[in-house]
């Protein structure tokens, strides 16, 4: 049976005053406090994170706004309400209780307190800056606390898949299924010269697209965006896609060893690059990482913090560049903060077409109280 440890009045004693630090530390950093609703519209969130959303958020209906969500995270409402704005530049902080379902035998709360920030900007010139400064932040927040940094870049590895030579098609669907990692994997078999043999490609046809294509034909009615055409025209593709352009066994093993990789933040750029001899964006993801690198040098022994290309992939699924996470040296605690870059969620969402980048962070206050 699990002990319920209730909390004292000095629990939250030291609560209130830890805030009131990180809060006072926020604004002399030039941050801005914003506030958002508890309660949103569901349809916001599931436009981006799809149907299942409802599994791992709480929500409800009322009877005039429809549909509607207990706040999951920051970080969407935040950035629609920046989007309402003029001002494609800021740097917010926030500090408030989230809700989501959790696992049976997870230690994670349903309902927790967060803080933390998000930064916004409309230069390209600027996101490296920001990258490292956003770091720092958190950094000096944690200076009193014995913790160990992890950093990642998805950006790495999704340029990596850009170079390979197969059909875009095919890029897309495993940049998609990144944060899938089973999902990931099977595509990654499937597509590729090692393992897509003659009889895997009949049995993925004949189990998977051709009950699909009986379907299609007795269906009368097509609920959804998509119309019996669209859908026809998908699984078509499909068949084509498993009988052309397919990885090399080469250019798989990269992509393994790429995903499998290692080391500290020093040295991490010279051995990516001896992976392979793979350029263009690849090559200028690894040189935007050296420049990161280079920066935070200026503050920190890079050669303390850990680096894994995949960090974060599980977890942080709509980050797409540098990602970062701070973790107590009790393994049994999840991250007490995380964070990253995540541009492409917001060209996604943005309405104006308009290019803007962001970074943010956040803490698990729950947590952090346990280790004053």
């Amino acid at each position: 049976m699990t002990k319920v440890t209730k909390k004292t009045n000095s629990d939250f004693s030291n609560l209130s005053r830890e805030i009131s630090r990180i809060t006072t530390l926020f604004r002399k950093a030039g941050l801005k406090e914003i506030n958002v609703p508890s309660l949103l519209t569901a349809s916001d969130l599931v436009d981006l994170y799809g149907e299942d959303l409802k599994l791992r958020a709480y929500t409800t209906s009322d009877p005039v706004k429809g549909e509607q969500v207990l706040r999951p995270d920051f970080t969407l409402p935040i950035l629609l309400e920046h989007l309402r704005g003029n001002s494609p530049q800021a740097k917010y902080f926030y500090s408030g209780n989230v809700w989501r379902r959790q696992n049976f035998k997870s230690i994670i709360p349903n309902e927790q307190y967060q803080m933390g920030f998000e930064f916004f900007d409309n230069k390209k010139n600027n996101s490296l800056l920001l990258d490292v400064e956003s770091y720092l932040l958190i950094t000096k927040i944690l200076s009193k606390y014995k913790v160990n940094s992890v950093t990642g870049d998805v950006h790495i590895l999704t340029s990596a898949i850009d170079e390979l030579g197969m059909t875009e098609y095919k890029k897309a669907s495993l940049k998609r299924h990144l944060w899938r990692p089973k999902r990931f994997m099977r595509l990654l078999e499937l597509y590729s010269k090692q393992k897509a043999t003659d009889a895997s490609i009949r049995s993925f046809k004949s189990e998977t697209l051709l009950p699909w294509k009986e379907k299609l034909s007795e269906t009368q009615t097509v609920y959804g965006v998509r119309t019996k055409a669209d859908i026809k025209e998908r699984i078509e593709i499909l068949e084509q896609e498993l009988s052309q352009n397919l990885i090399t066994n080469s250019e798989r093993s990269f992509l393994l060893k790429l995903m499998r990789f290692q080391s500290n933040l020093k040295e991490a750029a010279k051995s990516m690059l001896s992976l392979s001899q793979v350029g263009g964006t690849f090559g200028q993801a690894i040189e935007n990482f050296e420049t990161r690198v280079g920066l935070l040098s200026e503050h920190i022994d890079t050669k303390k913090v850990k680096f894994q290309v995949i960090y974060g992939l599980t977890t942080l699924e709509y980050y797409d560049g540098f990602v970062f996470g701070f973790q107590f040296e009790r393994r049994n605690y999840p991250p007490i903060a995380q964070g990253g870059r995540y541009d492409s969620l917001c060209t996604k969402i943005s309405k104006r077409g308009k290019s803007i980048a962001a970074i943010g962070s956040m803490l698990r206050m729950d947590f952090l109280e346990k280790f004053y």
